[in-house]
């Protein structure tokens, strides 16, 4: 019995230690076969541009002195991407002062730094100041401050109280003084806290806490971000222009922009709160509530159609940029980009200050048939209508085929579950592949969609039978209990190719002799013949009378 144990433990590992070292080559083939169809993509299919922009009043659009009116691009950078996603960023992010993942909000060496201690549950603020002396002479003089969801002190203590997983909004911490351009550390700061389950804003300056009214026992929509709303910030970039008019001066054609935008908005009434469903509200500064929705994360088009609203974990990146003009200082609306999770189509929207959508675009391929113009979305271009295009999509195609089937129907099922980049690093899972794609198809029923996922995977399946028929046949000729057939075909059906290995690895390594009863290969070491049932009879060995003497 113990016997037993130790030989089903032995090939429990093995199978791990299997599966893990078969999956190594195949991540990375399938990774270099992404990187070069994002490589190979033309750059037109990962830029989008809306003219005008849709937010800029309309008496300035008209203006008969406009040279080019007001624009707003998005610009993909599909292969860059796919170095990101392997999760050196998010390590780096972690570590580096004011990261999209770190504590530190704020940092300046041997001065001012801001950060949010895990083991207190309190946000440390350490300050230097120049102290004027009764001599009329300055000393430095260094402050830290604690504060809680209770309040502020010079010292960490209890009463302050703890926040759990603070959102905090960093883009107000670095303030500017009007009309000046000169900046300063800003000791205002804005927070949402999932215990509590309400907004804070912290006040440095006064040592004080101010708490914003709690959310009912319902379930709501956790924040996610505050105020500056981005992922992916090297894969994705965003910039908005103005209207410019043309005038001459000394007979030399110079452009210049009607309006500015005004890229400081720590003054501002309202800022961002993006959710986990994907949606972008405006938070109120001063009263900490939620004053209205602002718009959402528009859905890029896919290779298969995907959900109509995306939430955060099924982008690989979004930006978005809020319009306030200097003119009047009024919020205006905001422009949103996002890139889907394959990296290989972006979207573009435009939404007016009451949050509805006015205007969107996507990244598209162009073809002229005759004199017709024909755009299909990128994103089911770029696997065929490319150079090389065809051999890496059919490269990434069989090496997501020798995966473990049951391992491809698990990505079907979890195809939205994973968090995007996170897919990029999955050995087992693989939220990315065409299978996992189909997953999110929402445009046929269940039953069909199921069935065109499992002709994805037909190699994969075809291979699997294969390898089960070659386990059964050489189980049967070992002479493998009938419970032990069974396990090994039932484990080849579900992971393929790995299974066939291990079984290779730890069948038994036996020398059979033919049967005298059915002339089959039998077991030596079996009492009967596990082809025919016949008793093994061994010829008594008789010594004979005689004996050669030297």
């Amino acid at each position: 019995m113990k016997s037993l144990l130790n030989h089903s433990v032995t090939i429990l590992a093995t199978g791990f230690v299997v599966l893990l070292l078969l999956s190594l080559p195949l991540f990375w083939g399938r990774w270099l076969c992404e990187i070069s169809l994002g490589g190979i993509m033309p750059t037109e299919w990962s830029h989008v541009r809306i003219q005008p922009s849709g937010l800029v009043p309309l008496e300035l659009e008209i203006d008969p002195n406009v040279f080019t009116h007001s624009k707003v691009d998005a610009s993909n950078y599909p292969a860059e991407s796919k170095l990101i996603s392997l999760g050196i960023s998010d390590y780096f992010e972690a570590k580096v002062a004011e990261g999209r993942i770190s504590n530190i909000y704020y940092y300046e060496e041997d001065e001012d730094r801001m950060y949010f201690d895990e083991k207190t549950g309190q946000i440390v603020y350490h300050y230097t100041y120049k102290q004027k002396m009764p001599d009329n002479s300055f000393q430095l003089r260094q402050v830290q401050l604690y504060a809680g969801p209770e309040g502020v002190s010079e010292t960490s203590d209890e009463k302050l109280g703890r926040f759990i997983q603070p959102i905090v909004d960093t883009t107000i911490l670095h303030g500017h003084i009007p009309n000046t351009g000169i900046s300063y550390t800003n000791k205002l700061l804005i927070l949402y806290d999932k215990q509590q389950r309400r907004f804070f804003k912290i006040n440095f300056y006064e040592n004080s806490v101010t708490k914003g009214p709690e959310f009912g026992k319902e379930k709501i929509h956790e924040p996610l971000q505050i105020g500056r709303i981005v992922k992916g910030r090297t894969i994705l970039n965003v910039n908005w222009e103005p209207p410019h008019r043309k005038y001459s001066k000394e007979d030399l054609g110079i452009v210049g922009s009607i309006v500015e935008r005004d890229y400081y908005l720590d003054e501002h009434q309202y800022t961002f709160v993006l959710d986990e469903t994907g949606r972008i509200n405006l938070l109120d500064r001063e009263t900490l509530e939620l004053a209205g929705t602002a718009g959402y994360l528009p859905t890029p088009e896919s290779l298969f159609p995907s959900k109509r609203l995306v939430t955060p974990k099924d982008l690989l990146a979004y930006d978005v940029i809020p319009l306030v003009l200097k003119s009047d200082n009024k919020y205006r609306g905001m422009f949103v980009a996002s890139v889907c999770r394959e990296g290989t189509a972006m979207a573009l929207a435009v939404f007016n200050k009451e949050g509805t959508m006015i205007m969107s675009d996507y990244t598209k391929a162009t073809k002229y048939r005759g004199r017709r113009t024909v755009t299909t979305p990128s994103s089911k271009d770029v696997y065929f209508q490319v150079t090389w295009a065809p051999t890496l999509t059919i490269a990434k195609y069989l090496l997501e085929n020798l995966h473990p089937p049951i391992l491809s129907l698990a990505s079907y099922a979890m195809a939205d579950s994973i968090e995007a980049t996170a897919g990029y690093r999955a050995l087992f899972i693989l939220p990315n592949s065409f299978i996992a794609m189909k997953g999110r198809d929402i445009s046929q029923n269940t039953a069909e969609r199921f069935l065109l996922a499992l002709l994805i995977i037909l190699p994969s399946i075809i291979l699997a039978i294969l390898l089960t028929w070659r386990v059964s046949e050489d189980a049967k000729v070992i002479g493998l209990s009938e419970n032990a057939r069974i396990f090994w075909i039932l484990a080849t059906i579900a992971f393929g190719l790995a299974a066939y290995i291990t079984y290779r690895l730890t069948r038994p390594e036996i020398t059979l002799v033919t049967c005298v009863n059915c002339g089959k290969l039998r077991r030596p070491d079996m009492d009967r013949c596990h082809r025919c049932g016949s008793k093994w009879c061994v010829p008594e060995l008789t010594p004979p009378a005689w004996r050669v003497i030297g």
